[in-house]
């Protein structure tokens, strides 16, 4: 599935430099066609947001199209407003995504083709990779997400740690066409300071990893923007001793 002309000990020199690296044309072109098909086109997605006012475990709110609906339009504008007004000093995030691992023990979506990447994600060649690159031998668990911004969704600074589970690196596999600067959703990396360090514009075909703790943020996408901005996120975590 990767590019078989990926230069795995310069993009590890990057990542031990920086500790994040942006891998350009990371699959075949044939895979990553493929990938983005599904993505577009396949994903029975949930609109995710985040309620700081639940216990820490139920925070992450995921809601399917029916529950949506469900919902009728006043607590729907209800549930926005109240997204925004946490958004203004808590941690906050609003987009579409879907769990891939717990999709696929479901049985939901029997047929989508990402549970094929998830396959190829969790097999030891790609885990030798994934611990040549960023350095850990001690990697042996990958979790996976797709993930949808439209107009209007962002995803506030954190550092991706968790209580929950031994978090080492982060992934995304960009599957995002025809996208400009100026469109937001930009995959930003912060110092301690909170000002940018380096910011990436969603593309096509590309894998940026990197290392947690490191701040980061998902810009909002602009207002009159039409467009998708996908991908398939998660973490490379060490199993509980």
């Amino acid at each position: 599935m990767l590019n078989p002309d990926l230069d795995l000990a310069g993009l590890a020199e990057d990542f031990s430099k920086r500790g994040w690296v942006c891998i350009r044309d990371a699959f075949r072109a044939d895979v990553a066609e493929a990938i983005h098909a599904s993505l577009r086109d396949e994903v029975p997605w949930r609109l995710s947001v985040y309620d700081n006012r639940r216990p820490p475990k139920e925070r992450a709110v995921k809601l399917t199209s029916q529950e949506m609906q469900q919902m009728g339009p006043q607590n729907r504008a209800a549930l926005q407003a109240e997204v925004l007004r946490q958004a203004k000093d808590q941690f906050q995030y609003v987009y579409r995504s879907f769990d891939l691992l717990e999709g696929f023990r479901r049985g939901e979506a029997p047929d989508l083709l990402l549970y094929r990447l998830m396959q190829f994600l969790a097999v030891d060649v790609f885990f030798q990779f994934a611990r040549r690159l960023i350095g850990d031998p001690q990697v042996d668990r990958i979790d996976g997400h797709a993930t949808c911004y439209v107009a209007g969704n962002f995803l506030k600074d954190h550092a991706d740690e968790s209580p929950f589970e031994q978090r080492r690196a982060a992934y995304v596999v960009g599957m995002t066409r025809d996208w400009e600067a100026d469109m937001g959703g930009m995959l930003m990396f912060l110092d301690d300071s909170g000002q940018v360090e380096e910011a990436f514009v969603p593309g096509f075909n590309t894998i940026t990893v990197f290392r947690v703790p490191v701040r980061h943020l998902v810009s909002e996408v602009s207002p009159w923007v039409t467009g998708q901005r996908l991908s398939v996120t998660g973490w490379f975590t060490v199993s509980a001793t």
